[in-house]
């Protein structure tokens, strides 16, 4: 029958073996050469093979890596080990054995060295030059392992240009269910302090004048132009749960560099390109629109604050002109008394020197305008407050005490003469240190 076969071992510091193979296997006791494993040594001076049928009727076996040969070392029907070409360079090869039969392997090398001494600090943070070749050994997959050090217990370097230090790519989904991470990373716990990051990206440093900095992490919903399917989000976060007397983690924690600003594109903690939704309060300190200026669009920006209000208040507004009675009858959309109450009413006459009043308040819809005078024009304005399901359930709190770890503590420190304390959001969100490379 034929078999696919595909092993893969992984060495420290970017070294890594891919194997795979297609082989032919035959039902009488593995007469056909079976090649299982292929593992280098620690400094890639010689490699181990593991298989069946391994050692021909007489003599030893035949093995060659990219079409060169390779002296044999030793060698049973089971086991073989053969020296490596010095100063092997990174690549792919075909790894072939013949002892009673043939088998290939597509065998992948990356070589590459230990991290060297750090070099200056950077202006996002400390950089290295890699080092020379170190040693390593075989990761036979699955792996698990762990230790205890005052530093990374992985590090992979690649200095190739483009290139990835590190890629992982999950397993696929079944009916119901979703595919495996790429990366899943879990946090060390607290300790009196605060738990661990499950991940921690650091973006590449500038280095040039006008350069920018790299992403911590760029993130891409799956999906597909050529099916009907939802894409993925790009980010799917969700805060820690808390029990009681604690607060629950927040989902998504954002903060600006340090430096200078523009309020719109540069040194701010988000941007989102395209609509939002909240589904809950928006709390914020302040808010307006922006817009290219309607008069130098190209050159200038025009901003507007929102209008604020401690009710959560709805505005409407129109005009209308009284008839030959010196009356004009307003309606309103048919869901206006459902989403409002509490209604307050503005108008103010245009034109000419007028008396004006509301003749009837809101009520089967409608309302109305008197003058003392005929064909007079009103402008007029309603506000009411929600009473919608959802605003009855979630009333915005006026006034609220902070939370006792919070007092003494400012949302901006610095309007207060605090200048250098640690915000309130500070607090609750320290950022992990950078990893020293």
């Amino acid at each position: 029958m034929t078999h696919q076969t595909c092993k893969r071992h992984f060495l420290p510091l970017g070294r890594g073996i891919a194997l795979c193979a297609l082989l032919t296997l035959t039902g009488a006791a593995y007469a056909q050469t079976d090649i299982v494993s292929a593992a280098a040594n620690s400094n890639l001076t010689s490699i181990t093979i593991n298989g069946r049928a391994l050692q021909p009727s007489s003599g030893p076996p035949v093995v060659s890596l990219g079409g060169q040969r390779l002296t044999v070392a030793t060698f049973s029907s089971t086991q073989i080990t053969a020296a490596l070409p010095a100063r092997l360079a990174p690549g792919s090869y075909d790894l072939a054995v013949t002892a009673k039969g043939a088998a290939n392997f597509d065998l992948t090398i990356g070589v590459s060295g230990a991290p060297g001494p750090a070099g200056p600090a950077g202006p996002q943070g400390p950089t290295g030059a890699p080092g020379a070749p170190g040693p390593a050994g075989p990761i036979a997959l699955p792996f698990s392992g762990g230790g205890s050090a005052n530093q990374p217990m992985l590090s992979v370097f690649n200095n190739g240009p483009l290139s990835d230090a590190f890629y992982g790519a999950g397993g696929p989904g079944t009916s119901g269910q979703f595919g495996g991470a790429g990366v899943e990373g879990a946090g060390g716990p607290s300790s009196g302090g605060f738990g661990g990051s499950g991940v921690v990206g650091l973006g590449g440093p500038a280095t040039n004048a006008n350069d920018n900095g790299g992403a911590g992490g760029t993130l891409y919903g799956g999906g597909s132009d050529a099916l009907a399917v939802t894409g993925g989000d790009g980010v799917d976060a969700q805060g820690g749960d808390s029990a009681a007397g604690g607060f629950a983690g927040n989902g998504i924690s954002a903060s600006a560099g340090s430096g200078p600003s523009d309020g719109m594109y540069n040194g701010i903690a988000g941007i989102f390109s395209g609509n939002v939704t909240v589904n809950g309060n928006l709390a914020k300190a302040g808010g307006s629109f922006v817009i290219d200026h309607p008069l130098d669009p190209a050159n200038k920006y025009l901003y507007h604050s929102f209008v604020e209000s401690p009710d959560m208040m709805n505005i409407y507004n129109g005009n209308a002109v009284t008839d030959s009675s010196g009356v004009a009858n307003v309606t309103m959309p048919g869901w206006f008394e459902s989403l409002n109450r509490d209604f307050r009413y503005q108008i103010t006459v245009i034109g000419q020197f007028a008396q004006a009043i509301v003749g009837s308040e809101i009520a089967n819809g409608s309302f109305t305008i008197k003058t003392d005078k005929p064909n007079v024009k009103v402008s007029w304005q309603v506000t009411g407050i929600r009473q919608d399901a959802w605003a009855n359930a979630h009333r915005i709190p006026l006034e609220v005490d902070k939370a006792p770890a919070d007092q003494g503590h400012y949302m901006h420190p610095e309007l207060f003469g605090r200048e250098g304390d640690p915000s309130i959001a500070e607090l609750h969100h320290p950022r992990p240190k950078r990893q020293q490379q």
